[in-house]
């Protein structure tokens, strides 16, 4: 027993040196596009266990996620008439590369900077400016590989915030939310797969679905929810979904094969219940409100937070999903949700951060702790047993939760 558990314990070891990290967290809303992450021997229990610091870093402003590949943290910023696009040390933080661009800062009501989250896949970085400019570099040297404005090549106009679609990518095939429903490349040499009608485009990025068999993605944009085949961005079905400024921010989610969807501006929520060829409304209210940070779903139930970034009355809630009904709500302001093992890691606006057990019975806190300072509306990130956090000036910083 003893020789087969050291067995064991070795080739875990083993194949955890043979695919450097275990659980990477490479896209916006991690491996799942689902917002979750699960480890064991994460220490959640922030009034017994606060997580510690394992280093601070300063970058550039924006509101651009974070992603980590095989030992490299990677995320963008603005300065000074650019865009920068930071690779860092995972252990130490240090930067190993920072690609730039000429961007405008464009402020529009917040401190502006980049939107969009990079993308990591197969040692590509994939990353959008909020002005259509799309570049593919090497995720170890920081080498431009290719690059394409989407804007001024393809005529397709930034929403009024600036372009936010974090990359997908599907196959041989990398896409965007732009223009009225979507637009395509080769992941390798940029050529165009396909595109779309130079319509508004909304804020969200393209989601992975599985539609009678087959492999679509969900595409929220700007009046409308649609499901694409990503290889020709031919249509299966849409809905309406009309909004105030036409911001769709908050990325769809999988409930089984229905899908919930949030806007914000006193739009609301939906289930969208899927059948054979066609979408329909299964409840619709005004229960969730997301702004732009989007909810998780935890079995039968949807965890999110109802408010823009204004509302004082901005509320965490807990919502069933089989009939819309709001199960509770807790005044924190506005906030980011991210789900460990079956914890609720709430980034609240002025970085104070919360545990929160995922369950609909009660709002049940585990303990807070402040780990920024300034306006924080990105949201935070876990991997490797680590929390990773950014707010709009640029403070960057890594978390221990194990």
């Amino acid at each position: 027993m003893k020789l087969l558990m050291k067995t064991g314990t070795l080739i875990s070891f083993f194949a955890f040196l043979l695919t450097g990290y275990a659980s990477d967290w490479e896209n916006f809303r991690g491996p799942n596009y689902d917002g979750k992450y699960k480890e064991d021997g994460l220490l959640l229990d922030f009034g017994q266990n606060k997580p510690s610091r394992v280093w601070r870093v300063k970058i550039k402003t924006g509101f651009s996620s974070i992603v980590t590949s095989k030992g490299k943290v990677y995320t963008m910023g603005h300065a000074s008439g650019r865009d920068y696009v930071y690779c860092l040390d995972d252990k130490t933080g240090k930067e190993l590369w920072a690609g730039k661009y000429k961007a405008e800062l464009q402020p529009n009501l917040y401190e502006g900077g980049p939107n969009a989250t990079p993308t990591v896949h197969d040692g590509l970085l994939y990353t959008l400016g909020k002005h259509g400019q799309f570049y593919c570099w090497d995720a170890n040297s920081g080498k431009e590989k290719w690059s394409v404005d989407i804007s001024k090549k393809y005529g397709y106009k930034a929403p009024d915030w600036g372009f936010s679609s974090s990359p997908y990518i599907s196959g041989d095939l990398v896409i965007l939310n732009a223009g009225s429903g979507g637009i395509a490349f080769n992941k390798k040499s940029g050529e165009l797969a396909w595109k779309s009608g130079a319509g508004k485009a909304s804020y969200a990025s393209p989601v992975p679905y599985q539609f009678e068999g087959k492999s679509t993605i969900l595409l929220f944009a700007a009046n409308k929810l649609k499901c694409l085949d990503p290889s020709s961005g031919k249509q299966f079905w849409q809905l309406d979904w009309k909004t105030s400024y036409d911001i769709n921010s908050a990325d769809p989610v999988l409930y089984g094969k229905d899908v919930f969807i949030s806007s914000g501006y006193g739009k609301g929520a939906s289930l969208v219940s899927v059948g054979s060829n066609n979408a329909k409304f299964s409840w619709k209210n005004g229960s969730m409100r997301n702004h732009f940070g989007c909810s998780i779903v935890v079995g039968d139930y949807v965890y999110g937070v109802d408010g823009n970034t204004n509302d004082r009355n901005a509320s965490l809630k807990c919502i069933n999903l089989k009939n819309g009904k709001e199960m509770w709500s807790e005044g924190l302001g506005f906030a980011s949700v991210t789900l460990a093992n079956d914890k609720l890691l709430v980034l609240r606006e002025k970085g104070q951060l919360l545990s929160v057990e995922a369950t609909p019975n009660e709002y049940k806190e585990l303990g807070r702790v402040q780990i920024l300072g300034g306006k924080c509306w990105t949201s935070p990130i876990v991997s490797n047993g680590h929390l990773y956090a950014r707010n709009a000036k640029g403070d960057l910083v890594k978390m221990k939760l194990k």
